[in-house]
């Protein structure tokens, strides 16, 4: 009666998993596909996520054209709002007396590579000035040389985004955009960030090209967030701008939630695959123990309670689920980290963090655990006398 509250050795879990090596080699994969989709699908969640919120500056704030509905392509500001804001508003961050606001037009347009002639490809371009690098702080330009009229600022996802090798859009080469050529001055960074897949070019320049008279919005940096209160009323007080004031935060915090449904359907689908996986594993194991039921009969007959033996197969399926799943965040570092996403009009980069890390390893540990329940319940009802007699 003393094998009844004893557990059995771990060597003897250990043994069992080299005694059915194929059948450990596959579930063992299949724990690594697991937890690498789990990974992956985080490291895609959380970039699209944090690549919205990072674009966000928590002292700069955004003011739209009030019909454009948020929307900041089709958003038209007039040109001299700029100026406007910068003389009325107090509170807005200067830099050697250089006011902090800065007016863009975002645009998609049709580039071509090399001149006229050349690959036609879809992009996102934004027309700045030399004020846009004081409102959007994370930019800094990384190869090359500065903005001037005849040139473009590429950010270093640019590339992934059009879908051409970074060598396309070094600096020296050339785009065609809206009717004229530009030359590309220099690589731009913005880490985290949505603007890493924009082309930047001159904001005068571009208005000509796209025959504007106006701006699509204006950024504004302030010097403590107390003065958003100021923005938001020069906004209501200035009723012929026809403007509407949104901090940055809230309004990259709309563009995130609207790709909600996306982010939800990448969970559903790593969800269902490992639920399928999951529901193979406890069919092998339940397979096992039937395979092995004279072997856990006589573990009974010499004492060994149903416990102790359930508790040995969990140790055996967590000990290949952990094996899997660090297989499985083996191979997704190598094939997730440092790659990017197209989505839309912008890319973002995926990186495997600590909490994606955790969110694949953890599942597939649950996907060892859960898989025991059945096989631990057969063996809490195995007949002991009909399995010794083979019946």
């Amino acid at each position: 009666m003393a094998l009844r509250h004893r557990l059995l050795p771990f060597d003897y879990a250990v043994l069992n998993l080299a005694r059915r090596p194929v059948r450990t080699l596959l579930t063992g994969l299949s724990c690594a596909l697991v937890a690498a989709l789990l990974v992956a699908t985080a490291a895609f969640v959380r970039g699209l996520e944090q690549s919205y919120a990072a674009t966000a500056e928590p002292d700069s704030a955004i003011l739209l054209n009030a019909a454009s509905m948020k929307d900041v392509v089709r958003s038209a500001v007039p040109t001299a709002a700029a100026d406007a804001v910068a003389a009325d508003v107090a509170g807005i961050l200067r830099v050697d007396g250089v006011a902090a606001v800065s007016p863009e037009i975002h645009m998609a347009s049709w580039v071509r590579l090399g001149g006229p002639d050349g690959a036609r490809l879809q992009a996102f371009v934004r027309g700045v000035t030399e004020r846009a690098f004081l409102v959007h702080p994370r930019v800094t330009l990384i190869d090359g040389r500065p903005l001037d009229d005849g040139s473009l600022l590429v950010g270093r996802l640019a590339a992934e985004r059009l879908g051409v090798p970074a060598s396309a859009l070094a600096p020296g080469q050339r785009l065609f955009l809206e009717g004229a050529t530009f030359t590309i001055a220099g690589t731009f960074a913005a880490p985290g960030t949505t603007l890493e897949s924009e082309l930047w070019a001159p904001l005068h320049r571009l208005r000509g090209l796209a025959k504007r008279d106006d701006v699509s919005a204006l950024f504004v940096r302030v010097a403590s967030r107390d003065a958003f209160r100021d923005l938001e009323y020069f906004a209501t007080r200035r009723r012929d701008l026809e403007l509407v004031f949104m901090t940055t935060a809230s309004y990259y915090g709309e563009l995130s939630a609207y790709f909600a449904p996306l982010r939800a359907l990448a969970w559903a689908m790593a969800l269902l695959i490992g639920i399928a996986a999951l529901l193979t594993g406890a069919n092998t194991l339940n397979a096992a123990v039937q395979e092995r039921a004279a072997e856990l009969a006589t573990l009974r007959t010499l004492g060994y309670r149903s416990g102790p033996i359930a508790w040995s197969l969990l140790q055996e399926s967590l000990l290949l689920a952990a094996a899997g799943g660090l297989l499985g965040l083996l191979l997704a570092r190598l094939a997730v980290q440092g790659s990017s996403i197209r989505l839309a009009m912008s890319a973002f980069a995926l990186k495997v963090d600590p909490p994606a890390i955790l969110i694949g390893l953890t599942g597939a540990l649950a996907l060892g655990l859960l898989g025991t329940l059945p096989a631990a319940w057969r063996i809490a009802k195995l007949p002991v006398a009909r399995a010794l007699g083979g019946g």
